[in-house]
């Protein structure tokens, strides 16, 4: 989710606020953890890079660069110990690209764009945002070719079934978690689709807290047993980042972060591949932040919904 959305949102209902309050577990400020700045040798911008995704050996790492109202995924590696330059990605630099993310087992990464579907057809837009049309976005994959990457193919329908999905997440066995608007809670919601013999299956929301508040920019743990996520909407960003835990074929109720991760009104998480650290990007910056305290012993006031 870029720095753009971030300012328009308007899809969280009025009538969702009392609810959101009352549907956040609050843990101990003893579980808090202090975010750090990451810069990676100063090769990132504050002021309009976001969304780091590294490759499983944390030597290739994928962002995306704002340039006025574009959008650009960028890469850099490291070498000698230092990190690139970075460069427009192969797949990128036309169109409205964002959110990078890479596959546990690093053979494959994914993005949005709102690139046409078909050859020669128009780039996707969408209202959901203050303000009118704003760019589309469909989810893309592209397959990592030895060193180098493939060429975007799209998701398909079965993912991409509305001008506006974004933001994906995978899981180790290739679930999928990403966001779309829900028609019938008029909220912007967390959708999951099991991966089953090389195919999608159709996506079901996932019940994270209230149903009537947004759930945006999910990051699953690898094995699913927690997920780290904005939680309604408030002014001038996303929401709260929230930590809710798996308990069977259910979700805990969300655990706010704290105002100590929350000040800088944080988007875009996305969990390592081992899966005790999150990065997320803040109105200041990118941030790294260590989820050890969370995971030794789940915060009390977590309950199924």
């Amino acid at each position: 989710m870029s720095r753009i959305p971030a300012i328009a949102y308007s899809f969280c209902l009025a009538a969702a606020v009392p609810c959101f309050a009352s549907s956040l577990a609050v843990a101990g400020t003893a579980s808090i953890a202090a975010p750090a700045p990451i810069t990676l040798d100063g090769i990132i911008h504050p002021d309009s890079d976001d969304t780091l995704a590294f490759t499983p050996d944390g030597n290739t790492v994928f962002f995306d660069r704002s340039n006025g109202p574009h959008k650009t995924v960028m890469v850099s590696s490291k070498v000698d110990g230092h990190w690139s330059t970075p460069q427009v990605a192969s797949f990128s630099g036309h169109w409205f690209d964002q959110d990078p993310v890479v596959s546990p087992d690093g053979s494959y990464l994914l993005f949005n764009s709102d690139r046409p579907t078909t050859p020669g057809g128009q780039p996707l837009t969408q209202d959901y945002f203050v303000g009118g049309k704003a760019p589309g976005s469909n989810i893309w994959k592209v397959e990592r070719k030895g060193d180098a990457w493939g060429a975007p193919v799209w998701l398909g329908p079965i993912i991409n079934d509305d001008p506006f999905v974004d933001f994906a997440s995978i899981a180790t066995d290739g679930t999928l978690y990403f966001i779309r608007w829900d028609k019938q809670a008029r909220a912007m919601h967390i959708w999951r689709s099991l991966y089953r013999n090389g195919s999608y299956l159709p996506a079901v929301r996932v019940g994270l807290g209230d149903p009537d508040v947004s759930t945006h920019d999910p990051a699953i743990a690898p094995d699913q047993s927690f997920i780290v996520f904005d939680y309604g909407k408030t002014k001038g960003g996303l929401g709260r980042l929230c930590i809710a835990f798996r308990q069977g074929d259910r979700w805990s109720r969300p655990v706010d972060l704290g105002d100590v991760v929350n000040k800088d009104m944080p988007w875009g998480a996305h969990v390592s591949t081992a899966g005790d650290t999150v990065y997320v990007t803040g109105q200041s910056g990118i941030w790294r932040l260590s989820l050890a305290g969370w995971l030794k012993q789940p915060p009390s006031g977590t309950v199924k919904r």
